[in-house]
């Protein structure tokens, strides 16, 4: 059998680095993942860590890239298929859901922030938002086709922003019970009487929107 060459055994070690990074990160957080960590769980070095990588920064730049890119391409086109509001957000939630079960390392990283702006580069810090941001425009834009909201872009950021803090409170439950899962029907009743509750016309009695505390808390 021919032997790898160089750059192949190059691409291998750096896939290995960082798909070992990704869990590490995912399950621990950016400040708990050492390099001593990576090595060990993934059994190449640290110098060849630091030889790809430079750094733990580069790291989860580099942790951050990947997972952006792997679930933005998975996610389906913003013209969700449907002939009225509810058949497209059942179409959303299904294409949500399928990305959180097939990429929960990446939806996990979403809630990094806050844990790593004391610790992290401005670079990682960047980049994360990036990775965030690109997730709220492709939300965003799939329920402005959802409930026609073409005209009332700060009714589908709102909705959108809904979404995720719904994904990223299911990745911080999966910390205590892996078998944790979004609640795709809770989230489409919600979504629903928040549409209604701006005067969107759903096609479903008006509902009182979740509540979120206390008046001026």
């Amino acid at each position: 059998m021919r032997e790898a060459s160089a750059p192949d055994r190059g691409v291998r070690s750096r896939d290995a680095i960082l798909d070992t990074a990704t869990e590490l990160m995912s399950l621990r957080g950016y400040a708990a993942t050492s390099i001593s960590m990576v090595s060990a769980a993934c059994g190449l070095p640290a110098s060849s860590i630091y030889w790809h990588f430079g750094s733990k920064d580069g790291i989860y730049v580099a942790v951050l890239e990947r997972a952006r890119v792997t679930l933005l391409s998975a996610l389906p086109p913003v013209e969700v298929p449907g002939a009225d509001i509810a058949q497209r957000l059942d179409n959303f939630l299904e294409a949500v859901e399928d990305a959180f079960q097939r990429h929960p390392h990446d939806v996990k990283l979403l809630i990094g922030l806050g844990m790593v702006q004391g610790s992290a580069s401005a670079a990682a810090v960047a980049e994360l938002l990036h990775y965030r941001d690109a997730l709220l425009a492709w939300a965003r834009d799939s329920l402005s086709f959802v409930f026609g909201l073409h005209d009332r872009p700060e009714v589908s950021h709102g909705l959108a922003r809904f979404v995720l803090r719904a994904a990223s409170g299911t990745a911080v439950a999966r910390w205590f019970d892996p078998a944790s899962s979004l609640d795709a029907e809770a989230l489409r009743v919600a979504l629903l009487a928040l549409a209604a509750h701006q005067g969107v016309p759903v096609g479903v009695p008006a509902a009182a929107p979740p509540h979120e505390g206390p008046s001026g808390a």
